[in-house]
C-alpha cells in the first residue's frame, strides 16, 4: 500500500495561515468568464434574504457582530472580512464562481465558502451560529443556489488549460502523480481533448467523474469474509466498543451512536460495535461503493448543521477537519443500512457526512436493492468529506497491516477480514 504523495494535508481543507485565505476573498485574478464578477452587481436574493435573516433575529444579529470580535483577540486582525455585510458580499461572490485548482492539496480553493468562515468556526459565537437551525435552513437554500451554477456549462470556465484551473499543466501534473497514471487513463472522459474539457458537461460532472474500470476493481470479490472500503480516503480513526450516546462535543469520547444514527430502530444491534472512519480530499474520487455483498434495509438523509466544530485553542483556522469525529453526530449525513450475505457481518452501516459546501449527499440504492461488492451507493457533490462504516459488536472484525491512520485506502480496496468463520453471538 503505497501512502498519498501529499498526505501531511490530505486531511486538511484550509491553510494553516487565515491570511493566506484572503486571495480568495478578494484577489482572484480574471479568469475566462463573460459572467460580471458578483461584487460588480447587488447581492443575489438568497444572499440578501440571509442577511435580512440576520438583521430580523435580534439573538442572530448579536452572535453575527460578537463572532468578529472574538476571532479578532487571537489573531490580531481579521484579513478576510471585516463585519457580516462583508461576508455577505464574499459569499455573493462565491456562488458565481466554480472552485479553482489550488495546488498539490487543492486547500482554499476546491472548498471556498469554507475557507472564507472558517476563522469563524472556532469562536463562541461562531458555533452558536452555525448551529443555529435557521442559518443552516438558509445556508441550505444557498447551497441549491450555487449548486444551480455548478451543474451548468457555464460552469465549465475553470475546466481549461490556464493557471489556476483544472487542465493547466502543473493541476494534471498533480492528480496524475496522485494515481500514478495519466488523468485520461485515469478517469472516464468523454472527449482526450481538454480543451473541450475533455468532454466534461459541467464543473459538478468533473467533481464527480468516475474511474475507468480497471484502476479500482475489487479484489477476490467472491470471498465473503473480505470487506472493501466505501470511498477513497485516509483513515481517520477505527474505535471499538462504540457507545450508544457519548460526550461526543469532548475529544477523546468520539463516537455516539444514537445521535449518528438519529435515534433510528437498528440502533441497539451497534452499541459495542466498530466504528471506521475515514476522509475524503477535493481532490479525490467521491462516489460510494458497497463494502460488502448484500441487500440494502433502509436509507436515511438526515438535516443537519454544514460548519458547526468542535470548539478548541488551536489557532489553526481549520477546525471541522479537527472535528471528524464530532461532525458525525451533527452534521447533514446520509445512512444505508446493509444486511451482508455473510451472516458473520451480518448488518453494518454506511454513514455519509456532509461538511461544509459539500453537504449534497446523494443516495442512488434503495431499500431492498441488492448489492455486490463495488456496487454504487451514491455520491458526493462540490468538496471532501467524510465517511464512516459502522458493525455490530458480534462481527469479529480484524484490519488489514495497512489499515491504520494517516493511510490513504483505494476504493474497492481489502480494508478488514473476519477473523474466523462462525459468528459470535
Amino acid at each position: 500500500m503505497t501512502p498519498s504523495l501529499y498526505l501531511p494535508t490530505h486531511g486538511r481543507w484550509v491553510a494553516h495561515k487565515p491570511a493566506v485565505l484572503h486571495g480568495w476573498t478578494y484577489d482572484q485574478p480574471s479568469l475566462p468568464r463573460d459572467k460580471k464578477r458578483s461584487n460588480d452587481r447587488t447581492l443575489a436574493p438568497v444572499i440578501q434574504e440571509f442577511q435580512q435573516l440576520i438583521e430580523d433575529d435580534p439573538e442572530l444579529f448579536m452572535y453575527f457582530h460578537r463572532m468578529f470580535d472574538e476571532v479578532r483577540r487571537p489573531n490580531g486582525h481579521l484579513g478576510l472580512v471585516n463585519d457580516y455585510k462583508e461576508l455577505m458580499v464574499a459569499l455573493n461572490r462565491i456562488i458565481t464562481q466554480a472552485p479553482r485548482f489550488g495546488g498539490a492539496n487543492n486547500l482554499v480553493m476546491g472548498i471556498p465558502m469554507y475557507a472564507v468562515l472558517a476563522p469563524f468556526c472556532n469562536t463562541q459565537s461562531g458555533y452558536n451560529v452555525f448551529t443555529n437551525p435557521k442559518v443552516n435552513a438558509q445556508l441550505h437554500k444557498i447551497f441549491d443556489v450555487w449548486a444551480e451554477f455548478l451543474v451548468s456549462p457555464e460552469s465549465r470556465y475553470v475546466l481549461t488549460t490556464k493557471e489556476q484551473c483544472w487542465f493547466s499543466s502543473s493541476a494534471i501534473d498533480v492528480m496524475s502523480q496522485r494515481l500514478g497514471t495519466s488523468f485520461y487513463d485515469a478517469w472516464v472522459c468523454r472527449d482526450s481533448d481538454p480543451e473541450k474539457h475533455y468532454g466534461f458537461t459541467s464543473w459538478d460532472d468533473f467533481f464527480t467523474r468516475r474511474f475507468r474500470p480497471h484502476m479500482r476493481e475489487v479484489i477476490d470479490p467472491d470471498n465473503p469474509n473480505l470487506i472493501t472500503a466505501a470511498c477513497e480516503a485516509h483513515v481517520h480513526t477505527i474505535q471499538s466498543n462504540v457507545r450508544v450516546v457519548d460526550k461526543f462535543w469532548i475529544k477523546g469520547h468520539s463516537y455516539s451512536l444514537s445521535h449518528m444514527f438519529s435515534h433510528d430502530p437498528f440502533t441497539p444491534l451497534f452499541i459495542g460495535g466498530t466504528v471506521y472512519q475515514g476522509i475524503l480530499s477535493s481532490l479525490d474520487y467521491h462516489h460510494w461503493h458497497s463494502p460488502v455483498d448484500g441487500i440494502v434495509r433502509k436509507t436515511r438523509l438526515i438535516p443537519g448543521t454544514y460548519y458547526a466544530a468542535r470548539l478548541d485553542n488551536d489557532p489553526d483556522p481549520d477546525v471541522v477537519s479537527r472535528s471528524q469525529d464530532f461532525v458525525t453526530a451533527i452534521a447533514a449525513r446520509a445512512l444505508i443500512f446493509i444486511e451482508s450475505d455473510n451472516p458473520v457481518i451480518g448488518l453494518m452501516c454506511f454513514v455519509a457526512v456532509g461538511l461544509g459546501e459539500v453537504s449534497t449527499c446523494e443516495i442512488t440504492v434503495k431499500k431492498g436493492d441488492r448489492l455486490k461488492k463495488g456496487d454504487d451507493l451514491g455520491s458526493f457533490h462540490f468538496g471532501g468529506s467524510t465517511h464512516c462504516l459502522v458493525f455490530r459488536p458480534q462481527t469479529p472484525l480484524k484490519p488489514f497491516p495497512h489499515v491504520q491512520p494517516g493511510m490513504v485506502q483505494n476504493v474497492n480496496s481489502n480494508i478488514f477480514y473476519i477473523e474466523d468463520g462462525t459468528e459470535k453471538i
